[in-house]
């Protein structure tokens, strides 16, 4: 029986992006991704985003360049954060139901945490799937779907429901760990 762990995240969380590229790491287990809005999540638990209290801000930010140089991955705070990632979602969903995630999902976080991109322009989440030869029109069409929209919102209540407060969220066999810093757990608890 393979091992899996379900990751729980949203585009705009950095968090998520910094764990999204160790996860490549883990040989011989099945990542099952679920995007989620963060915000809805934060709103569902009374959560706040950290860097609306100052000093927290400013520590996260050099706590965010200190696990990018520490993963030896390239990382830049987006200068329009936070940003609504809705669509970027229900196309990773879309893209999921077609067997071309992989194609887009890491694109998605390289657009918003390296290239500085707005993933709430329509035509920049275009110009990232036709970078990837996927049909944009044909994907933005399935995105405002209503499937699509409740797979979102099931995901993020699911999320809610099982104890998540924020991004990244992960679940190993029903235990929760939160946290790209919780990821050597995660590897023990696989083990």
């Amino acid at each position: 029986m393979s091992k899996s762990v379900e990751f729980f995240f949203d585009y705009v969380s950095p968090y998520s992006y910094l764990a999204d590229f160790q996860l490549t790491s883990f040989n011989n287990i099945e990542i099952i991704y679920r995007p989620i809005l963060l915000g809805a999540v934060m709103q569902a638990t009374n959560n706040k985003p950290p860097g609306i209290i100052p000093s927290k801000g400013i520590y996260i930010a050099k706590d965010l360049e200190l696990w990018s140089r520490h993963y030896g991955i390239p990382f830049s705070l987006n200068s329009i954060f936070p940003q609504n990632t809705l669509t970027a979602l229900r196309l990773a969903i879309a893209c999921q139901r077609e067997d071309n995630f992989q194609l887009i999902h890491q694109a998605f976080f390289k657009a918003m945490f390296v290239d500085n991109l707005d993933l709430n322009n329509t035509d920049i989440l275009r110009d990232i799937l036709n970078q990837q030869q996927l049909n944009s029109d044909e994907l933005i069409i399935k995105a405002s779907e209503s499937s699509i929209k409740d797979e979102l919102k099931r995901n993020t209540n699911e999320a809610v429901a099982r104890g998540a407060f924020g991004a990244p969220t992960f679940f190993i066999d029903g235990e929760m760990f939160f946290g790209n810093d919780r990821l050597d757990f995660i590897r023990t608890k696989l083990l």
